[in-house]
């Protein structure tokens, strides 16, 4: 007796067994990347302390890698086409899923492993205070976005609502961009700012181009897709420029502020 497969937005056919499930093998990998990171970083490093910085960084990213490809799966389908990203576009909500993980993991670390606790918080400098509420707020987004991810809440909030929710992401990403900013060691590196300013750019210009299109579906409405297309992307390339130029990143500024005094 073979299984019912339900249909997925495509029409297709999706198998119920787990082993057919592409959603499956994506959750496994993200819980074996995440036993694997901080057994390997205590095999290559001797401090315990570091260890704990290291894993919390690289669950951070991981975070934000996931985030990223979720990100991109509506404009990318949009352009190339949903039955050719059937098998993608089916996977995203593990991917959405491996994401809110990481961050939990990411903030567990941080907060429990490097700080001792909730107490911890109130010796941190008040950069640092509102960079994690900022950080919390994003995971709080993930999580909310991960738990909705389910087939059986997707039919009871009905697709729509669920579509809307799932852009409040978007307002994640932006508490993402500012907490990573504010207290990320890394990226007062030119290399890294721009690599992330390019990836991000990328996206911005994808879903300028799948807002406008969707906004503008007749031939005779060219001048105003370009309108929305240009002022998406011109928009989205200014808040991301706003960012460093006018939040201040705590490592820099101490940098910059002990330079400071060690030529008086």
């Amino acid at each position: 007796m073979t299984a019912r497969q339900p249909s997925d937005s495509l029409g297709s056919k999706r198998s119920t067994s787990l082993l057919d499930n592409e959603r499956f093998y994506i959750l496994i990998l993200s819980f074996s990347i995440a036993v694997i990171v901080p057994a390997l970083l205590q095999l290559s490093i001797a401090n315990s302390q570091l260890v704990l910085i290291r894993t919390e960084q690289l669950y951070g990213l991981l975070s934000l890698l996931f985030w990223y490809i979720a990100l991109l799966v509506s404009p990318l389908s949009s352009i190339i086409g949903k039955q050719r990203m059937r098998i993608i576009i089916h996977s995203r909500r593990a991917i959405g899923v491996s994401a809110a993980f990481f961050a939990i993991l990411h903030g567990s670390v941080a907060l429990f492993g490097q700080l001792g606790g909730f107490a911890g918080i109130e010796r941190l400098p008040e950069l640092f205070q509102w960079s994690m509420l900022a950080g919390a707020i994003a995971a709080g987004v993930l999580i909310i976005m991960a738990v909705t991810s389910f087939d059986s809440v997707v039919r009871r909030m009905t697709p729509r609502r669920w579509k809307w929710l799932h852009r409040t992401g978007y307002i994640g990403g932006i508490l993402v961009l500012i907490h990573i900013w504010t207290v990320g060691t890394h990226v007062s590196y030119t290399a890294i700012q721009l690599t992330a300013f390019v990836a991000l750019v990328v996206l911005g210009v994808l879903e300028a181009y799948r807002i406008a299109r969707a906004s503008t579906q007749k031939d005779s409405d060219k001048l105003l897709f370009s309108i929305l297309f240009l002022t998406i992307t011109v928009s989205w390339s200014v808040l991301l420029l706003f960012i460093p130029a006018y939040i201040e990143n705590y490592h820099t500024a101490r940098h910059t502020s002990s330079q400071g005094v060690s030529h008086e």
